[in-house]
């Protein structure tokens, strides 16, 4: 599938994904993908099941021949300029027909998501001897290299290290809530990131990323470089950043210590961030961690502030063509024209691809803890 300047191409097979046939490409009318730094990417794939031919007398052909069909992986790319981005590496784990009738034609819907399905399948009820958490998620992520899985894991910067003698981590859970629970507790995302070449996917278990070069700017209300379809909408929460206070017996010194957060370490977005305007007003949350040491109990609960202190989102559509890149989550974006407030650094939380012959869209939910820009221009 082809628009002026941007190319889509699909990928399926049982194990290893290849370019589907031409035919089947033909009959693909819209492709939906929707990436998030914190939830499975999901998408879904319309075609025409349309019956026509000799060789279709009996049923469609994207139900007898295709490689489009439930367990199959998928891969969709996107090029816009030389080389593609891949949007998606999935399982089909859903099928939807609908047969043509009464001025309508048929289809076939299929839904799925990324390899992440691949670790949810099966509880498991594991120890994890002398295993820190990062070296778990290590640990958990070996077990699928075959599917071309690769870990990305960051250490969090206060390490517990379970010692035999005292504890040991178990797991009673499935591979991906296990690994994404142990993200929660330290303020971390944990998603798989497909590419950068068809059959690979990073799983990334760390903090979001929110430093490094930005993607091409956001522009809003800026005649003929306006990139953005209808109106971006900016939503203040100052009901969400919350401080963590409470106590902790120490699981070694059995030394009762106190537990409160101060600041997010995240690096800061914006001038103003909300949960220093609002200081006085902010909601605070009662620590219950037990067994634990002091340290644990510490990064437990900085974690939870720093996942609370995105307080502003702003929602839009982009312009595909217009904005002449892909956009990404779990990366930063620039914002121009919406004023000092709005402008600046965003992160990318989420995009919703919406992929058709007619056109491409793409619309996007990004975060920061404040308003007004920090930097006073952004890449375009």
């Amino acid at each position: 599938m082809s628009l002026l300047g941007v190319h889509m191409a699909l990928s399926a097979g049982p194990t290893v994904p290849l370019p589907v046939p031409p035919d089947v490409a033909q009959r693909v009318r819209s492709v939906q993908v929707t990436e998030s730094d914190s939830r499975p990417t999901v998408f879904s794939i319309v075609l025409d099941a349309g019956r026509s031919g000799p060789t279709a007398a009996l049923d469609s052909p994207v139900l007898t021949t295709s490689p489009l069909r439930a367990n199959a992986r998928v891969v969709v790319e996107l090029t816009m300029g030389v080389l593609p981005k891949v949007l998606v590496d999935g399982i089909v784990t859903e099928t939807t027909l609908v047969p043509g009738g009464e001025g309508q034609r048929a289809e076939l819907t299929l839904t799925g998501q990324d390899l992440s399905v691949l670790l949810n399948r099966t509880e498991v009820s594991d120890e994890h001897v002398a295993l820190e958490d990062s070296l778990q998620v290590l640990a958990i992520a070996a077990r699928y290299a075959q599917h071309g899985i690769l870990p990305t894991v960051i250490p969090p910067p206060t390490m517990d290290p379970p010692l035999p003698m005292e504890r040991t981590p178990t797991q009673q859970a499935t591979d991906w809530r296990h690994i994404s629970d142990l993200a929660q507790w330290h303020g971390y995302v944990c998603c798989m990131i497909p590419g950068p070449v068809r059959g690979m996917s990073s799983l990334y278990w760390g903090p979001a990323v929110r430093a490094g070069l930005p993607q091409p700017a956001i522009s809003v209300d800026l005649g003929p470089a306006t990139n953005v379809q209808g109106q971006v909408s900016f939503m203040t929460d100052v009901q969400r950043p919350e401080n963590v206070e409470g106590q902790v017996q120490d699981a070694r010194s059995g030394q009762t210590m106190p537990v409160r957060t101060v600041a997010p370490t995240r690096p800061p977005l914006s001038a103003l961030p909300v949960w220093v305007e609002h200081q006085a007003s902010l909601r605070s949350r009662q620590f219950r961690g037990t067994g634990i040491s002091a340290a644990a109990a510490f990064a437990r609960a900085q974690g939870v502030l720093d996942a609370s202190v995105d307080a502003v989102t702003a929602s839009g559509t982009l312009d595909g063509s217009a904005y002449g890149s892909v956009l990404r989550p779990r990366m930063l974006v620039g914002m121009r024209g919406a004023g000092w407030s709005a402008d600046g650094l965003w992160y990318v939380q989420q995009v919703v691809h919406h992929i058709s012959r007619e056109a491409y869209t793409a619309s996007f939910t990004l975060q920061r803890e404040g308003s007004g820009a920090l930097t006073p221009v952004v890449m375009v």
